[in-house]
C-alpha cells in the first residue's frame, strides 16, 4: 500500500457547508480492508478539473477552478472542511471570480454532514453545470468559482472541489447512495464511511479529514483526487468508477502518534444515460460593414441567455433528446440574421447538433440623437420644453431630462429647443447644429439657467379736502428713484426685485394728512404687481377779519365792527 503523507497545497478562497445524513462512530481498532471492488472504465464518467485550499477564514469560503473551468454540463463535487460543531451554511452557490462576483446560478444541494470531535465536514453536489465560460479565457483570471456564505465566522476552514464529465443530468438519478462516519484514535486507526450500493459505470467518490497531522493509507483500488494540509487540518479525496454493479466500501489508514478525530464521507454518481441526452453547440458567423460590437445572446428553449461573440460558438451540454428551439437576440437594426430565428435543432441521444447562425449587416447610412437639458437656478420652468428637430414634430422634455431621435439620416441637424420661460436663458442659444454619425449616436445639451422673475409696484394718491396740494408730492421706493405724482394719480416702478420694499410719499402741504402715515412696507409678487395707495385729507385754514382800517380822534367816541369765519368748521 502507498502510505500518504501530509503536503500543503496552496490556494485561493473556499466554500461552506450544511447538515443532515445518517453517520457511524467507530471504534478505533484496525478494520480488514477486504477485496477491491472497483477497477477504472476506459469511458463514461471521468475526472475533469480539481482545485482546493486550506487556512481560510470568514464568513464567506470560496474556491475557484483556476486556471481552467469544468465543462458545461459536468458536475461538481465541493466537499468543505472546517473547525466547529454546527452547521453554519446558509447556502452554497457559485460566481464568476470577476470584479463585480456574477453569480452564475447552478443549483448545490447537500448530501452529508458530519462533525465529531470539534471539526465539520459537508459535500455538496451540482449537476449539469452552466452559464460559465467554456473554455475560459486564461488570460483573465476570471473562473468558475464555488462559494459558501455562513451565518458566522471560522477561524480555519477549506474547500476541495471537483468537476465531472458523464455524470447524469438530473440531480435526483444522479446521486445515489451515501453515508458518513466518525470516530477517533491515538494510533493506527481506520477510518470508514460505511459500504454503499452501487450502480454500473457510476463514480465512488471519498473524503476523509481529521485534525491530526499524520500520513495515512488511501482506500484499495481508489485514484487520489487530492490531498491537503497545514498546520491545523489534513484532508483526502478519493475515486473510483465501479465496472458493474455491486457495492463499494472505502476505507483509509490513518497513523496518528496523538489522539486526533477522524470523518469520512462517501458518495456515489450515476452515469449519463447516452439514451437520453445529448449536446449542442450554437455558432455564429457575421459578414458585411458596420458589424454589431456587442456580440449577440443565444438561449434555448427560452431559458437562460448566454453572451456570444459575432464569430463564435457556445455549448450546450446533456440536453435531453429531441427538439429545441434556439434564438439569437441582440442583433443590430443594420444586420439580418438569414436561414431563420430561431431555428428548431433536434438533439441526439447521445450525440451533438450544431445551429449556425448567418448574419449579414449593410453599411448604416442613419444614426442617433439625444437632447438633453440640464437646468439650474431658481423659478424653473414648471411646464418642461420643447424640441424639434430640422423644425419637425415637436417632443416634450423635461427641464432636467432628455429624449431620442433613432434613425436620423448621417448628417447636419438643426435642434432647436422653445418654450422657455422668460426668467430662464439657454446658454449658448436655443438652436444647435449637430453630426450625425452612421451607426452612431451624438448628443445635443442645452444648459439652462433661470432666475427669480422681477415684478412691479403701482403707487397712487387720493386726495380730498379743501385747499388741495397744487404741486403734488413725491414718491420713493426705498429710499431712491423718487416721482413726481399729483394729488389724484398713480405712478409704476417696474422690474422691482421680487420682495419687500418701502414705499415713502412727501411734499405733502402742511393742512393735508396722510392717513396711516407716509411711509409703508409693500411686497411685490414675482412676476405679478403691487399697489399701494396713499389717501391724503386737506383742511382750509379759518379766516379773520377785523374790518376795515380805523382812526381814532383824541375826544370822540370809538367803535369797530370785526368777524370770524371758520370753513372747515373746526374752530
Amino acid at each position: 500500500m502507498h502510505k500518504r503523507t501530509a503536503v500543503a497545497v496552496s490556494g485561493i478562497l473556499a466554500a461552506a457547508l450544511l447538515a443532515a445524513a445518517c453517520s457511524d462512530s467507530t471504534s478505533p481498532a484496525r478494520r480488514a480492508l477486504g477485496t477491491p471492488q472497483f477497477d477504472f472504465s476506459p469511458s463514461g464518467i471521468t475526472r475533469n478539473q480539481v482545485n482546493g485550499s486550506l487556512g481560510l477564514r470568514g464568513r464567506t469560503l470560496m474556491k475557484g477552478f483556476n486556471p481552467t473551468n469544468p465543462h458545461h454540463g459536468d458536475a461538481i463535487i465541493a466537499t468543505f472542511f472546517w473547525f466547529g460543531s454546527t452547521n453554519i451554511i446558509d447556502s452554497v452557490t457559485d460566481v464568476l471570480t470577476d470584479p463585480s462576483f456574477t453569480p452564475v446560478g447552478n443549483k448545490y444541494t447537500l448530501v452529508e454532514y458530519v462533525t465529531s470531535g470539534g471539526i465539520s465536514m459537508a459535500t455538496y453536489v451540482a449537476t449539469s453545470v452552466q452559464n460559465f465560460p467554456d473554455p475560459n479565457d486564461p488570460s483573465t483570471g476570471v473562473v468558475l468559482a464555488v462559494r459558501a456564505n455562513l451565518s458566522d465566522s471560522v477561524a480555519e476552514g477549506g474547500i476541495e472541489i471537483s468537476s465531472w464529465s458523464g455524470v447524469e443530468a438530473v440531480s435526483a438519478q444522479a446521486l445515489g447512495a451515501h453515508h458518513t462516519g466518525f470516530g477517533s484514535g491515538s494510533t493506527t486507526t481506520v477510518a470508514d464511511p460505511g459500504a454503499i450500493s452501487v450502480a454500473a459505470g457510476a463514480l465512488v467518490y471519498g473524503v476523509t479529514m481529521s485534525n491530526g497531522l499524520a500520513g495515512r493509507d488511501p482506500p484499495p483500488g481508489f485514484a487520489n483526487v487530492q490531498t491537503q494540509s497545514d498546520a491545523s487540518l489534513v484532508t483526502e479525496g478519493d475515486y473510483a468508477v465501479q465496472a458493474s454493479t455491486g457495492t463499494a466500501h472505502p476505507q483509509w489508514t490513518w497513523y496518528f502518534s496523538s489522539p486526533s478525530t477522524w470523518l469520512a464521507t462517501v458518495l456515489t454518481l450515476n452515469p449519463a444515460s447516452s439514451s437520453t441526452t445529448g449536446n449542442l453547440t450554437v455558432s455564429t458567423s457575421t459578414t458585411g460593414s458596420n458589424l454589431d460590437p456587442d456580440g449577440y445572446t443565444v438561449t434555448v428553449d427560452g431559458g437562460s441567455p448566454q453572451a456570444i461573440g459575432i464569430n463564435a460558438g457556445v455549448s450546450y451540454a446533456n440536453l435531453s433528446a429531441g427538439s429545441h428551439s434556439v434564438a439569437l437576440s441582440g442583433v443590430a437594426a443594420n444586420c439580418t440574421v438569414t436561414g431563420g430565428n430561431p431555428q428548431t435543432v433536434s438533439v441526439p441521444a447521445g450525440g451533438t447538433v450544431t445551429a449556425a447562425f448567418a448574419v449579414s449587416c449593410a453599411a448604416t447610412t442613419t444614426g442617433n440623437l439625444t437632447v438633453s437639458t440640464s437646468t439650474s437656478g431658481s423659478s424653473l420652468d414648471p411646464d418642461g420644453y420643447t424640441v424639434t428637430v430640422d423644425g419637425g414634430s415637436p417632443q416634450a422634455i423635461g427641464i432636467n431630462a432628455s429624449v431620442s431621435y433613432p434613425n436620423l439620416s448621417a448628417g447636419g441637424h438643426s435642434v432647436a429647443i422653445s418654450g422657455v420661460a422668460a426668467n430662464c436663458t439657454v446658454s449658448g442659444g436655443n438652436t444647435q447644429t449637430v453630426t450625425v454619425p452612421a451607426g452612431g449616436t451624438v448628443t445635443a445639451s442645452f444648459a439652462v439657467s433661470c432666475v427669480t422673475p422681477p415684478g412691479n409696484l403701482t403707487v397712487s394718491t387720493s386726495t380730498t379736502g379743501a385747499n388741495l396740494d397744487p404741486n403734488g408730492y413725491t414718491v420713493t421706493v426705498d429710499g431712491v428713484s423718487p416721482q413726481a405724482i399729483g394729488i389724484n394719480a398713480s405712478v409704476t416702478y417696474t422690474n422691482l426685485s421680487a420682495g419687500t420694499h418701502t414705499v415713502a410719499i412727501s411734499g405733502v402741504a402742511a393742512n393735508c394728512t396722510v392717513s396711516g402715515g407716509t411711509s409703508r412696507t409693500v411686497s411685490v409678487p414675482s412676476g405679478g404687481t403691487a399697489t399701494t395707495t396713499f389717501s391724503v385729507s386737506c383742511n382750509a385754514p379759518p379766516v379773520v377779519n377785523a374790518g376795515p382800517d380805523q382812526t381814532a380822534v383824541t375826544g370822540l367816541l370809538y367803535s369797530f365792527s370785526p368777524s370770524f369765519t371758520d370753513a372747515n368748521n373746526d374752530g
